[in-house]
């Protein structure tokens, strides 16, 4: 699994690290801010993650709140 995370491009692999390693929901804007992405760079990988069900994206007021899914779980524990 882990050589399959090689393959996949810079910016969704900082993506997926960082909801690994983080449980809590957090803003797009702060997850751009974190990963030192634009904004739209990381609302883009957003909704390819969620097209592939690993996370889902609740509007809350102005704010776009990213969770992760049991599926990216798995993921995550398989890359562990």
């Amino acid at each position: 699994m882990r050589e399959l995370l090689t393959l996949i491009p810079e910016n969704r692999s900082k993506f997926l690290a960082f909801l690994c390693e983080n449980d809590a929901p957090h803003s797009l804007s702060q997850i751009s801010h974190e990963l030192r992405l634009s904004h739209l760079t990381t609302r883009k990988i957003a909704y390819e993650f969620e097209a592939l069900g690993f996370v889902k994206i609740y509007d809350i007021g102005r704010a776009k709140v990213v969770m992760r899914t049991e599926k990216l779980k798995e993921v995550c524990n398989a890359l562990q």
